[in-house]
């Protein structure tokens, strides 16, 4: 830990220990810096006791079953950069640029493996998987389609090209979600063959960069929640052949990044820090609170009594970027 963060940090516990309630009737949530994982750092995600992290061309596992004492446990490093990725059980999805697809195998936090690797035309972003085929971003063919059915050798099945600059995707049951600037929200049912065609489709010329998925009590998807185009968007997605913009929320930042847990939404507000967004009436989305970092928020990962935040500059491959962990209370 550098000098400056042990500095920020104390000023951060002295001045800002929570997070305070400015919605009428909404619940507020408190939260508590209790530890730190250096960086680089880039993207995290948090799943049972390990957060994931990536920074550059490594990604990262991390025991935060001790939240104020983080441990180092297995990483991989891609010969090229990360741009995102996603987990499912004991699987991480990884974008790693010109490298394409990575499948790792996570279920030994010490030693994560590369199972198989896909490349695509272009860069690749982000993949997340159903149905056993794995829906990525690429930034020259859209949406790809990828059978992992054999994680040794996934070979491709198709492409539906956005009209703009493919952004995310994210699934949910057998339905994937894309997302694209500027044209819109994408739904692509992966139970079907052959090549992905939208069964629904929003335009949004402000589309989100990064969405989430919040799934209802009967396993069915109801909502995507996306950040980066300069506030917080809900969609109900209840029906996947015709989903609809619900609301909007204006943060006092601009949303970069989005965590969803329970009714909340944790946001990345960059200079305004975590913002926590409770979204149990979706159509009114109010503040719940919010937290302020010392550095600007990057990204926000969110699950059960922990907060993972990036913070840090703007430096590309998170050089000057770490991880707050932040505990609910």
């Amino acid at each position: 830990m550098t000098t400056l963060q042990t500095m920020t940090r104390g000023a951060v516990l002295a001045t800002v220990l929570g997070l305070f309630a400015t919605g009428a009737g909404a619940q507020g949530v408190a939260l508590e810096p209790v530890g730190e994982i250096p960086g680089p750092a880039e993207l995290v995600r948090i799943q049972g006791g390990h957060a994931y992290v990536s920074g550059g061309h490594t990604f990262t596992i991390w025991d935060v079953s001790d939240p104020a004492n983080p441990v180092a446990r297995g990483s991989h490093t891609f010969p090229q950069e990360i741009w995102g990725f996603r987990l499912t059980e004991d699987r991480a999805y990884v974008g790693a640029n010109f490298f394409g697809l990575g499948i790792l195998d996570i279920s030994d936090p010490d030693a994560p493996v590369l199972l198989g690797q896909h490349k695509t035309l272009g860069q690749t972003k982000i993949g997340d998987i159903a149905s056993g085929k794995v829906g990525i971003i690429d930034h020259m063919e859209g949406f790809v389609l990828i059978d992992v059915t054999d994680e040794t050798a996934p070979a491709g099945i198709g492409s539906f090209f956005l009209d703009g600059y493919a952004r995310d995707v994210v699934t949910a049951g057998t339905i994937a979600y894309a997302t694209d600037s500027p044209s819109g929200l994408y739904v692509f049912d992966l139970s079907r063959s052959g090549m992905p065609e939208p069964i629904g489709v929003i335009h949004a010329p402000a589309a989100p960069r990064d969405i989430e998925v919040s799934v209802g009590t009967d396993a069915r998807p109801t909502l995507i929640v996306g950040a980066g185009g300069g506030d917080l968007q809900v969609y109900d997605v209840s029906d996947p052949a015709a989903p609809g913009k619900l609301s909007s929320f204006e943060t006092p930042g601009r949303a970069t990044r989005v965590s969803l847990d329970g009714d909340y939404a944790f946001v990345a507000d960059t200079d305004a820090g975590v913002q926590v967004v409770d979204l149990s009436d979706p159509a009114n989305p109010v503040s719940a609170g919010s937290f302020e970092t010392p550095r600007p928020a990057r990204d926000v990962s969110a699950a059960g009594s922990l907060v993972l935040a990036v913070v840090g500059d703007s430096e590309r491959e998170g050089h000057d970027r770490w991880v707050m962990v932040l505990q609910r209370r």
